[in-house]
């Protein structure tokens, strides 16, 4: 029965991506595409630079309806931007509709319109793995793919966050390894997941390669608005450490890192405090560090950027619930010395 049953919804969804790419639609509503255009160039997903394009798109729609067929004066380089800005594969009918100004323009724009019928094909599938449609992932808020999506999986979702498809999604649980966190990454730069707050990446599969890829991802501009960042439980050591410090202290709205049991030593600890400047990790009040390979050396350098000014918001280096000091590798008297540090801190008293 279960066999059937998602045999009938992959036929579904064949025969409605068919019968949306398959032949011209007579798009009557004219100003209800020119309002969808410049919502998306709100978004960043058009240029502001079309905007003129888009006027005199209006202005003829209002003289004649046959005059839509002036978009064939546009170049190929025009054309493909803006198709390209539209093709979003959770929501694909926008450039369907645009595509169907005319059927020159239809005839002009196939070879866009295949990419985009697989993309969204792709894209359709990766929905069935959260059991929601394509509109109510496109307006999720909150995604939890551990257990649900696998390494395969990693291309498509970075498919749909490179498209700006997920515009209201916060929240992000991710259970990959390296190979598919590489994947996930590779094409993630500035404007992917624009809204993101939180990003969880699930114990046990994540290491440096993995760690260096959303690092990339990061340096790129990906993830502008990330505020909490939990790697913790992944073998991530001092190299993975290395390629996070750089840029995480750069993002602004940064708030909390969970870097626990993740194996890093005092090299990592040196690479996450060293030669901060005064707006690096401003927002940061929780980096947690426990159950490391922490030892004094690392403590003393902890305690030297906070003497420094360093980590300007920083409330708490290991929760409190899980262990009673930073690091079963580093002296009583060192720990101690950490935690009168901070606290000195907290008091207002550092200078």
């Amino acid at each position: 029965m279960a066999a059937s049953a998602t045999g009938s919804a992959s036929a579904s969804c064949s025969s409605v991506s068919d019968a949306m790419f398959a032949e011209p639609q007579d798009y009557r509503n004219e100003e209800r595409l020119l309002i969808k255009m410049l919502d998306q160039m709100q978004i960043g997903r058009l240029p502001a630079e079309l905007l003129p394009l888009l006027r005199n798109f209006n202005s003829a729609v209002m003289e004649s309806p046959c005059s839509r067929c002036h978009l064939l004066a546009l170049g190929h380089d025009e054309l493909g931007v803006i198709v390209d800005g539209l093709a979003d594969p959770l929501q694909p009918e926008l450039a369907v509709a645009f595509s169907s100004t005319c059927l020159g323009l239809r005839t002009l724009l196939l070879a866009s319109l295949e990419v985009l019928k697989e993309r969204y094909t792709r894209a359709v599938a990766l929905c069935r793995k959260f059991k929601m449609s394509c509109a109510e992932v496109r307006g999720a808020e909150f995604l939890d793919g551990v257990g649900r999506l696998v390494a395969d999986d990693a291309a498509t979702l970075a498919m749909i966050l490179q498209t700006s498809g997920l515009p209201r999604l916060q929240q992000l649980y991710l259970g990959f390894g390296d190979t598919g966190m590489q994947a996930l990454c590779e094409g993630l730069g500035r404007g992917a997941s624009p809204s993101l707050r939180i990003l969880s990446l699930a114990p046990k599969n994540l290491g440096p390669a993995g760690v260096e890829a959303l690092a990339a991802a990061l340096s790129r501009g990906a993830m502008p608005r990330l505020e909490v960042l939990s790697i913790s439980d992944n073998p991530i050591g001092n190299q993975g450490v290395a390629a996070m410090a750089a840029p995480l202290r750069k993002l602004p709205a940064l708030q909390y890192v969970g870097l626990s049991t993740c194996g890093i030593g005092d090299e990592g600890v040196a690479s996450l405090v060293a030669n901060l400047g005064k707006d690096d990790f401003k927002g940061l009040t929780q980096l947690y560090l426990e159950n490391n390979l922490i030892s004094d050396v690392g403590c003393a350098k902890l305690i030297a950027a906070l003497k420094a000014g360093a980590l300007p918001a920083l409330e708490g280096l290991f929760d409190k619930d899980d262990a009673d000091r930073i690091s079963e590798h580093a002296s009583e008297a060192a720990c101690a010395a950490l935690d009168a540090a901070l606290e000195k801190r907290l008091a207002g008293y550092d200078r």
